[in-house]
């Protein structure tokens, strides 16, 4: 496999940015932005803003005549734009492009698969992240670490061509050989509790730490409660999460800003549509499935999507 020179971005939220700002510090013309239609217009006339200062990324556009295929295709929209991204990034993926899919979730690497091949995509994901979308300024202090490997456990030319990059790069990565199944139900899980929990609250990370006098035992409760049916629902599909697991969530949270808030809580702030049915109303599924009860999942979905509907959220 030839080596990783070429990145396309398709996603320029909170991950897609915070990413893109890293590697452009790399390489600046080795990378570009995925825009189309309005997005593009509106990219060309007001540049993209990371930490207060504006870059001037190349765009690209899936309309435009010519398109070049990429090295490395990064995947970070939020879920409800998934199937855009599908069709937009067509011209771009060439015969050997490697799609690296950071959003939030257990199965957006089978929904870009079924289009372009599973075996372009590891599992991927990115946490210890604080960036925050703002007024179109994307601001970080944490730029977050990608964890990634195959779903099988195998060692591949793929993966290995990613660290290489990454290392060169130095964008902040962990390889894992085994276990990333394991480790993206992890996230999912953590992104479940305090997504859905901090969006319907409206509260800060500070709340959920423990060791903080802003620490809030009530919300710790519910996330909790939410996470451990994830637990239960992973463990009937063969993933080895225990409940001991929950607690290394209070780890990481103290690492993130005490006012920061999780990528839900600003949509809720905004008013944009949220991505409640990557998380609640798939436990819900999931629980049907194998006949476990989510009355926690089920009431955070059913009021957030409330919430959704009284400010006219698609």
């Amino acid at each position: 496999m030839n080596p990783i020179r070429t990145v396309l971005i398709a996603g320029a939220g909170a991950v897609g940015l915070t990413v893109a700002e890293t590697l452009y510090r790399h390489d600046p013309k080795g990378l570009a932005i995925l825009a189309a239609g309005e997005r593009l217009e509106r990219y060309r006339k007001k540049p993209l803003r990371i930490n207060g200062t504006s870059f001037d990324f190349s765009l690209a556009d899936p309309a435009a005549d010519a398109a070049n295929a990429f090295d490395l295709i990064i995947v970070a929209s939020k879920y409800c734009h998934l199937n855009q991204i599908i069709t937009d990034i067509k011209p771009f993926v060439g015969p050997e492009t490697i799609i690296l899919s950071l959003l939030n979730g257990i199965n957006s690497e089978e929904l870009i698969g079924q289009t372009y091949g599973r075996e372009r995509l590891p599992l991927a994901m990115i946490v210890a992240i604080d960036a925050q979308h703002k007024d179109g300024e994307i601001s970080f202090t944490r730029r977050g670490v990608v964890h990634f490997g195959d779903a099988e456990g195998k060692e591949t030319e793929r993966d290995m061509a990613l660290a290489r990059f990454f290392s060169g790069a130095e964008l902040p990565f962990e390889y894992h050989r085994q276990d990333m199944k394991k480790n993206l139900w992890y996230k999912f899980m953590l992104n479940v509790g305090v997504n859905q929990t901090s969006a319907l609250l409206r509260l800060p990370y500070r709340a959920f730490k423990k060791n903080h006098s802003g620490g809030i035992p009530e919300a710790h409760k519910i996330l909790e409660g939410a996470m451990k049916e994830v637990i239960r629902i992973a463990q009937a599909e063969g993933i080895g999460l225990e409940e001991g697991d929950i607690y290394n969530w209070y780890t990481t949270v103290e690492l993130l800003s005490d006012e920061g808030y999780t990528s839900m809580c600003q949509d809720v702030f905004a008013e944009r549509k949220t991505e409640i049915e990557l998380f609640g109303l798939t436990v819900m599924e999931y629980g049907k499935k194998h006949r476990i009860p989510t009355p926690v999942n089920e009431l955070l979905y059913r009021a957030l999507r409330a919430m959704e509907i009284s400010y006219g959220a698609a």
